[in-house]
């Protein structure tokens, strides 16, 4: 059975029955894969602290033939991004990004920028960048990773330059001008003339400059709105992380 040795970050970890974990990674090299750990839940010295999801790991683990899940053999960690762990703001936006690169990587062949903007991402929260921002800036760099890039460059009913007010069509994935809503046949979100101006810039700036981004309360909003709005008529579903990081945002939280 093949032995391989990549770098990862931990998407997601869960027990498996009395002594074992099952841990899935995404991997520059191989995207996502998951494996078990025997063991690992009995033992505190194989596997310390490297199994914890949004952790930058070294792996070593062996393939299966004719089996869904590889085994880990070694697991290092390189790196827990302490300072996104203190907060619970920070968090549910690292679940947020972790979770939508995983389920993009399976789709599309670039897998290694997947797992750049996952890694820039995490190093960001880390770093204790405003984390709504840096949402809103690589929710929308990783669907165009995937293949569903929104075209904010020109009105897609008169083909200008968009005039506000601005709205977004979720079905063709573009802006439209106030003036041209009537020959749109899709559902239109609002869009603010500062909100499409961000989003133009996170899908298009280089990856090391999505941090400058910042998105105010009401663009966070929108952002948010559309990425949703977006994901569910694509894809028929929505992200389970989003529901944690809205009950964490509201009021009572």
């Amino acid at each position: 059975m093949p032995v391989h040795k990549t770098a990862a970050i931990v998407i997601r970890s869960r027990d498996y029955g009395e002594a074992d974990r099952i841990v899935t990674f995404l991997s520059p090299d191989v995207g996502r894969l998951t494996a078990i750990a025997k063991g690992a839940r009995k033992s505190k010295r194989r596997f310390l602290n490297s199994l914890e999801p949004f952790s930058r790991v070294s792996l070593i683990y062996t393939e299966r033939p004719n089996r869904a899940l590889g085994r880990i053999d070694n697991c290092e960690l390189v790196s827990s991004y302490p300072g996104l762990r203190q907060d619970l703001q920070r968090l549910g936006v690292a679940a947020c990004l972790s979770e939508l690169a995983g389920e993009i990587v399976g789709t599309q062949e670039n897998v290694p920028e997947t797992f750049a903007a996952l890694e820039s991402g995490l190093n960001l929260l880390d770093q204790g960048l405003p984390p709504e921002s840096l949402l809103c800036s690589f929710l929308f760099r990783f669907l165009a990773l995937a293949g569903y890039g929104s075209r904010w460059q020109a009105c897609l009913v008169c083909q200008q330059v968009p005039r506000g007010p601005l709205w977004f069509d979720i079905a063709q994935g573009g802006v439209i001008c106030g003036a041209c809503t009537t020959k749109a046949s899709g559902r239109l979100y609002p869009l603010q003339v500062g909100t499409w101006k961000l989003l133009r810039l996170a899908q298009t700036l280089p990856l090391a400059k999505l941090s400058r981004l910042r998105f105010d309360p009401r663009a966070q909003k929108q952002c948010l709105g559309l990425a949703q709005g977006f994901i569910r008529h694509h894809w028929g579903r929505e992200l389970r992380s989003f529901k944690f990081l809205e009950k964490i945002s509201s009021p009572e939280a």
